[in-house]
């Protein structure tokens, strides 16, 4: 089997406590992959590891067959959309652009004919800290278009997005995923993955650290799968009534 993503026995603690414990699935290549859970099950933990931003505490990660920090090479291929997008204090959306063109070496031609025929040229000297949540998301989107990663993690895309751009995005990941991509996508718009996931992963946090309830091929109703390991019995609570 082709995979892109590979996360084998995966553990992390902070200090004395067990975020995540042993937690192992696999994306293949060409998919999109959901990634399912509360908030605290460590989805955002998992994102971060694969990206060397969070060192494992055991286990092994792969992109691509590379190992995640042990092989310099292995983000060259990646994009990654965080759920809260962080810019350095001062640094405008024209700097930020050129900021990721020299990461990239995209020529300096090719990314200013972009961002100036973009919705987001108009915001060219804004500082990236002033604008909305949707409109970080979407610049961030907009780097990670300049060089066309062959594998996207996205962590909470469709937030803060009006219609309009959550509709392009959903076309955009399918076009990424039609055209060979990898997508492994957290989110909690659970019909979003019915539309979009060919698989899905659903990881539950519990006392000794989140592990993996499901790992497999989309079901047919992903909102009653969900409502099965998260809601009944004693998931369910009395915060509403």
């Amino acid at each position: 089997m082709n995979y892109a993503i590979q996360v084998k026995n995966f553990t992390k603690r902070f200090n004395n406590k067990t975020v995540v414990n042993n937690v192992s699935f696999q994306v293949k290549k060409g998919s999109i992959h959901g990634f399912i859970g509360p908030n605290g099950s460590g989805k955002s933990t998992t994102l971060n590891a694969l990206l060397g931003l969070v060192i494992a505490s055991s286990g092994e990660l792969l992109i691509e067959g590379k190992k995640v920090i042990a092989d310099p090479h292995f983000s060259a291929n990646v994009g990654y959309v965080p759920a809260e997008p962080l810019f350095p204090r001062n640094m405008k959306v024209k700097q930020f652009v050129e900021f990721v063109g020299l990461l990239r070496d995209i020529s300096v031609t090719q990314y200013r004919q972009k961002l100036a025929t973009s919705s987001l040229n108009r915001l060219s000297s804004q500082k990236c800290i002033t604008l909305s949540t949707g409109q970080k998301k979407l610049l961030q989107l907009f780097a990670i278009n300049l060089y066309h990663p062959e594998i996207l993690l996205l962590d909470e895309p469709f937030n803060g997005l009006d219609p309009t751009k959550r509709t392009l995005l959903i076309r955009k990941i399918k076009e990424v995923r039609d055209q060979g991509g990898t997508i492994l996508m957290s989110t909690h718009i659970l019909s979003d993955l019915q539309e979009l996931a060919d698989e899905i992963t659903m990881i539950k946090p519990t006392q000794g650290g989140s592990q993996i309830v499901y790992s497999g091929d989309k079901t047919a109703d992903i909102q009653k799968t969900y409502e099965q390991y998260f809601v009944q019995g004693k998931e369910s609570d009395d915060l509403f009534a």
